[in-house]
């Protein structure tokens, strides 16, 4: 029996000692070296625009929705925590957390006995529009979550519906694609950048011819919004929205799928190329004469999975919860053990503060072991693994770095097994009694390394990893086999450590220059065919136009909610994504009339400007005003 015991940490401590002082020299002659490779690993967890992005979108949506309940969006996990790690094969995933404006009691909360960070939520204990058809009368239906349902989340069940469109399209260099999956707590969108089939006339996809995309997108945007049921005013207030969205693109279109994927239609619609004789256009369906302009993907009814090939690849994944209403006994229980112990090292007794004060939330998860798909959530303490990720010291968040190389690496095989979460909660478990000076990186980081590894080989040998605030076993799903397995894997970890650490640096070199493989099924081959070969961008119109109608039909009896919402948004989002300066309608300088517009207009075309600069600033006002003008529009809707 394996124990983390001294005794068993001096001689892994010995045999790290003697390793590295055996290989130094070799490494010294070499690219490689564990200095190098932890600079590599922080340079990968590095902050990107991106991730300043997402956030930002969060905050527009959540602005957005404030204005009609409490739904709201965070970023969670590891961006949030900054240590995602950022390889040549993998971009890492963001993690959206969708939050309903519908708390849950925690007395509403039956924990399983044998796991009790699962639950089953009693929808009999509390009142709301989806009670009423509960699960053996008893529990709420976990699809409510897993489908984010519009009565549970009336905003962001539309909008989620628009900023998860599959993308496709056509870089400067490479194509992108991307394909929906589901995930066991929610759903996940994959990107693939560099996106080829193997093999066959298939080897190189043709993605549609831009200009053509834009006529057809425009004809069809048009057709389906004239069918819709629309009002007047609210086809008005699209197309106002749409040419603000059009001014107000990224610097970096590229670098933003979101772009990306409405690129077309924001184009198409804002296109004075575009054939406007829609007339005859009451429903449109791709054709196959236009062979110059695409390549149709093969019949692939006879294939069950396909092979294809990517320079690397992102993932969003997206998680509808519930927010808990009260504070949990397990948490309370936390608060008091850390607060208490003078054994325990880690987290700061403000961070725990912090964590005790931070909101709960229940997500739709099957259990590990003996699940009820139906019934089955999970408990997510997301906000607080943020703050404990930020009161990890810079030595800390490496150390867990380096085990994240490792369940990457080395232990490749092993990642759907013993995940990203298990690891960190075992670190989390031996920050708390580990000396803080054991991480130094610039001599005894390894050594504490050791200690989180040799203390995962005690917790698969009880087959038990204990949640890091509650009793339950994190790890009861892993059957002894595997556990063996895993546990002689850690061990060679110990004993040569800089090899393994080096298995992921290796993996990352060979995938600089070439491509890597993987498999997609006949479903989601039949979803991309759908894609490529329309050149209409049916999808994103359906649903803008499906979530403009929802919106409308839900502020039938206040439309001016809506038009304040959009009006409040654009505002925002205007000041952090663009240097115009415009001025808000509702301050108290004077409001720009279109008629005031008009005439500075005529002003600036007639005007023989002394100099570059000074007719750049008289073309940056009148674009200022056209802004005020067109949002002062919006919110007169």
């Amino acid at each position: 029996m394996v124990t983390c015991n001294a005794a068993l940490l001096t001689t892994f401590a010995l045999s790290l000692i003697r390793s590295l002082s055996k290989n130094m020299s070799n490494m010294q002659n070499e690219n490689w070296s564990v200095q190098n490779f932890f600079k590599m690993l922080e340079d990968q967890s590095k902050q990107v625009p991106n991730d300043a992005r997402q956030s930002r979108y969060c905050k527009y949506i959540t602005k957005f929705a404030s204005h009609f309940g409490k739904e709201w969006c965070m970023v969670v996990g590891s961006t949030a925590e900054k240590t995602r790690l950022r390889s040549n094969m993998n971009e890492g995933d963001f993690d959206y957390l969708i939050i309903s404006g519908v708390s849950i009691p925690v007395d509403a909360l039956e924990h399983r006995e044998d796991l009790p960070c699962f639950v089953h939520v009693r929808g009999d204990k509390f009142k709301h529009s989806f009670t009423h058809n509960l699960v053996n009368g008893k529990y709420i239906h976990s699809r409510i979550l897993k489908e984010v349902d519009r009565e549970a989340f009336k905003i962001m069940c539309g909008l989620l519906q628009v900023f998860t469109v599959p993308l496709v399209s056509k870089g400067l260099h490479y194509n992108r694609v991307g394909i929906s999956r589901d995930a066991k707590p929610g759903m996940c969108e994959e990107h693939y950048v560099g996106f080829q089939m193997v093999g066959g006339a298939n080897e190189e996809i043709y993605i549609r011819n831009q200009d053509t995309d834009i006529r057809a997108t425009k004809k069809y945007f048009q057709s389906v919004m004239d069918l819709s049921d629309l009002s007047p005013s609210m086809k008005s207030l699209l197309n106002n929205l749409l040419t603000v969205l059009a001014e107000i693109k990224p610097h970096n279109k590229s670098g933003t799928a979101m772009y990306q994927t409405f690129a077309g239609l924001i184009e198409a619609v804002n296109s004075d190329n575009a054939v406007h004789d829609v007339a005859k256009l009451t429903s449109f369906h791709p054709k196959g004469t236009e062979a110059n302009d695409r390549h149709y993907i093969e019949d692939s009814s006879g294939k069950n999975v396909f092979r294809i090939k990517f320079n690397y690849k992102s993932s969003n994944d997206f998680i509808a919860a519930f927010p808990l209403e009260g504070k949990l006994k397990c948490l309370e229980e936390w608060r008091v053990r850390i607060l208490t112990s003078d054994k325990v090292l880690w987290p700061s007794a403000e961070a725990v503060e912090k964590i005790f004060q931070s909101e709960v939330y229940v997500v739709a998860k099957p259990a590990i072991i003996n699940p009820s798909a139906d019934v089955d959530f999970c408990l997510g303490f997301n906000q607080a693994e943020i703050i404990l990720a930020s009161n990890l010291s810079s030595e800390q968040r490496l150390c867990f770095l380096l085990l994240k190389s490792l369940q990457q690496g080395y232990l490749k095989h092993y990642v759907s097994v013993l995940t990203t979460f298990h690891w960190k909660t075992a670190f989390y478990h031996q920050c708390g009694q580990i000396d803080p000076a054991l991480f130094d990186r610039h001599s005894t980081i390894l050594l504490a390394l050791v200690s989180v590894l040799s203390y995962m080989i005690e917790c698969l040998d009880k087959r038990y990893l204990k949640h890091y605030f509650l009793e339950s076993n994190l790890i009861a799903h892993i059957t002894e086999t595997e556990a063996n397995e895993i546990k002689g894997k850690i061990t060679d970890i110990i004993v040569t450590p800089e090899a393994a650490l080096r298995v992921y640096f290796d993996m990352n070199k060979e995938c600089e220059n070439s491509k890597q493989e993987e498999e997609i099924s006949m479903k989601e081959m039949e979803e991309m065919k759908t894609r490529m070969n329309n050149p209409f961008n049916e999808k994103q119109t359906d649903t803008i136009i499906s979530l403009m109608s929802d919106l409308q039909k839900a502020t039938t009896s206040d439309d001016s909610k809506l038009t304040q919402a959009i009006g409040n948004t654009l505002y925002m989002v205007i000041e952090e994504e663009t240097d115009i300066p415009f001025v808000r309608p509702d301050t108290t300088q004077q409001q720009c009339s279109l008629n005031d517009l008009l005439a500075q207009a005529t002003i600036y075309s007639t005007t023989s400007f002394s100099s570059k600069n000074e007719k750049k600033k008289a073309l940056k006002d009148l674009k200022a005003k056209a802004f005020s003008t067109v949002l002062s529009s919006i919110r007169n809707k």
